[in-house]
Order: C-alpha cells, then structure tokens, then sequence
C-alpha cells in the first residue's frame, strides 16, 4: 500500500521584543531627521533597543520560552533548530548551538543549521523545516528569526538612512508534521540575485580580502564605515522589493490553485509600509487584508514574520484554517513567498 503523503504544519509560534523603546523623537534628537519624515517614509513609530550584554541568543531564547509557555509543543519533542539571523552572537560559531545551550538541550545533541538570508530569512528557513518534516528527516522543527541591530547601527548622521528602520526583536515557530488538511503549508518558494549584494543593503565589518581581516582605525570616522550597515542604492532596493515581492507571492498562489481573493491575511516583511502597500496594490490584494506591526518595532529583519504571526494569532486576527500568504525581500538580494493554511 503506498504511503500517504507527509504534510507540514506552523504548529505555534511565540516572540520577545526588549523593554526599552526608542522613538522617532528619540533618535531625532541624535541625527539630523525628524520623527514625522521617519514615519512618512518608513511607517515606523518606534521600535525596541536591547541593553548592552544582551546576545541575539538571548532574544530567541526568550522568544523560544514563550512559544513553550503556551503548551502547544514540549520541548522534548523538538528534534532540530534552524536559526535564521543576520546579528549572529560572534562571527562563529553560530547561534543555533549558543540557543540550544542556553535552553538546556546540549545533552540531546539536536542538529542546528544557521542560515543568513537576512530579511528573507524566516521564509527560506520554512521553506528548509517544511521540507525535512515532509521527508520524515525531522519531525518537530524549531525555527527562528532574530535580530539584535541596536548595537551595531550608526548613530551619526552617516547612517541615519540605515539606522531609522532597525529593531531588535526574535519570533520563533515549530514546525511539524500535519495531523489533517485544515492546517499545512502547501508552498514555499524562494529565489536571489547575487547582482545585488553589494548593491542593496550590506555590512563588510569582517571582509577577508583585508589581511588582517580588520586593519583600519576603527575610532576614525573616515576610515570605520565597514563597521556598520550600508544602503548605498535606497530606491534600487524598493523597486526590487516591490517587484519581486509581487511576483513570488502571485508564483506561490498559482503553484497551489489559488488566488488572492483566497488569501485571508498577507503577512510581509515588515520593511517599509510603502512597498507593502505597493506589493498589496500591484497583486490587488485589499489592503486592510495586509498585517503590520512595524510601527511598534521597525524593521527587525528575520524576526519580522514570526513577530506578526504571533502577535495576530494571540489576538484572534488570524485563526486556524486561515490561508496566510508570507512575503519577503532582503539584502543579497533574496526573497521568497509561502502560501500556508493555518
């Protein structure tokens, strides 16, 4: 008899931001901006800072504490991490051995894989945990997105530009085997474009063309911009978003016979409020359809989703059964597009 086919599922999902808030007003008081330009051009109010000695790790760990407070997976039963971040602890080794040490599971030897597509780094990590569930490899995925910024960012006028949009927040999901067809992901896909890799947003702090891999003079203002991020084509990178957002998500719905007046709720990276108004108007997706949270903690890169999927399913927004289609652009360029019932 031939086997049934393994389907995968968002089981639960929970998140962390830190306590401390930072406003457009806060931040306007350090650089040459305004609050008001900020929100105009980004939809982002205020966004949250971590205190120094905090690690990315830290953030999914707390992250990881929440999705487990609310008894919908044990943690024994999770058999693999998949960690996505671009602000990993230390240049190596990666957060995904520092998490499951931190949460006490070193003595299960759980593999950890760590993945750096940045701002499209929650979808290509589902796309990565819905296929090792799907195979049987791994039965109970733990994936997260987690960014600490605020630690690495420009403060100067240099990198307002940058700076502006970033938060630090983690979300992390388990991703299992589906028990029936009400809840599954039915696609994933995803793509980049290494023509944009230095094109789009960058950091080259550890660049191994330099022997040493760092030597300038870190305290001089000239020579330490590869210490921090750089945008240097802004409106290359929203067109590409725009463009490449829209066209994956329309390629995800028609890979599963649906359309958008399928989709229950659009759940976006949270970059930019105007290129996900744009993403909804370009695909003709009603626009009160698309979740958004950025006004409350900016863009915080591979957090983002898990962040609006917790946030929407605590408060009853999104509800099981529901057909989310999750959306991303990042830095590489990379981007991708899920289609998942919840």
């Amino acid at each position: 008899m031939e086997q049934a086919a393994r389907h995968a599922y968002i089981r639960s999902c929970g998140m962390y931001v830190p306590e401390t808030v930072v406003r457009n007003e806060d931040l306007a008081r350090m650089m040459d901006t305004t609050a008001e330009w900020i929100h105009q051009r980004s939809g982002i109010r205020e966004r949250r800072y971590a205190e120094a000695g905090v690690r990315t790790s830290d953030l999914a760990v707390r992250a990881v504490q929440d999705l487990l407070a609310k008894g919908e997976v044990e943690a024994g039963e999770i058999d693999c991490i998949i960690f996505a971040t671009l602000s990993p602890d230390f240049f190596f080794p990666g957060p995904g051995v520092l998490l499951q040490q931190k949460l006490g599971w070193a003595d299960r030897n759980i593999p950890c894989y760590d993945i750096r597509q940045q701002c499209s780094g929650f979808v290509y990590g589902l796309q990565m945990a819905q296929a090792f569930v799907e195979t049987g490899m791994y039965h109970n995925v733990l994936l997260v997105g987690a960014e600490l910024h605020s630690h690495g960012l420009d403060f100067s006028d240099r990198g307002r530009a940058v700076t502006v949009l970033f938060g630090d927040g983690a979300g992390a999901a388990v991703i299992s085997a589906a028990r029936d067809d009400r809840s599954r992901i039915l696609v994933s896909r995803v793509y980049a474009d290494g023509e944009g890799a230095l094109n789009g947003i960058h950091m080259k702090v550890f660049d191994f063309a330099r022997k040493p891999i760092i030597d300038y003079d870190v305290t001089d203002f000239q020579e330490n911009t590869d210490l921090y991020p750089c945008m240097p084509a802004p409106k290359n990178l929203f067109a590409n978003a725009v463009r490449r957002m829209s066209q994956v998500a329309v390629e995800a719905l028609s890979m599963v016979g649906l359309g958008v007046d399928d989709v229950d709720w659009v759940v976006p990276h949270q970059a930019n409020i105007r290129i996900n108004r744009m993403v909804a108007d370009t695909i003709k997706v009603p626009r009160e359809k698309v979740l958004y949270n950025m006004h409350k903690y900016g863009n915080t890169t591979a957090a983002t989703i898990p962040l609006l999927l917790t946030e929407f399913t605590r408060d009853g927004t999104i509800k099981r059964g529901d057909v989310l289609l999750m959306v991303a652009f990042g830095s590489g360029f990379t981007w991708g597009a899920a289609v998942a019932r919840y």
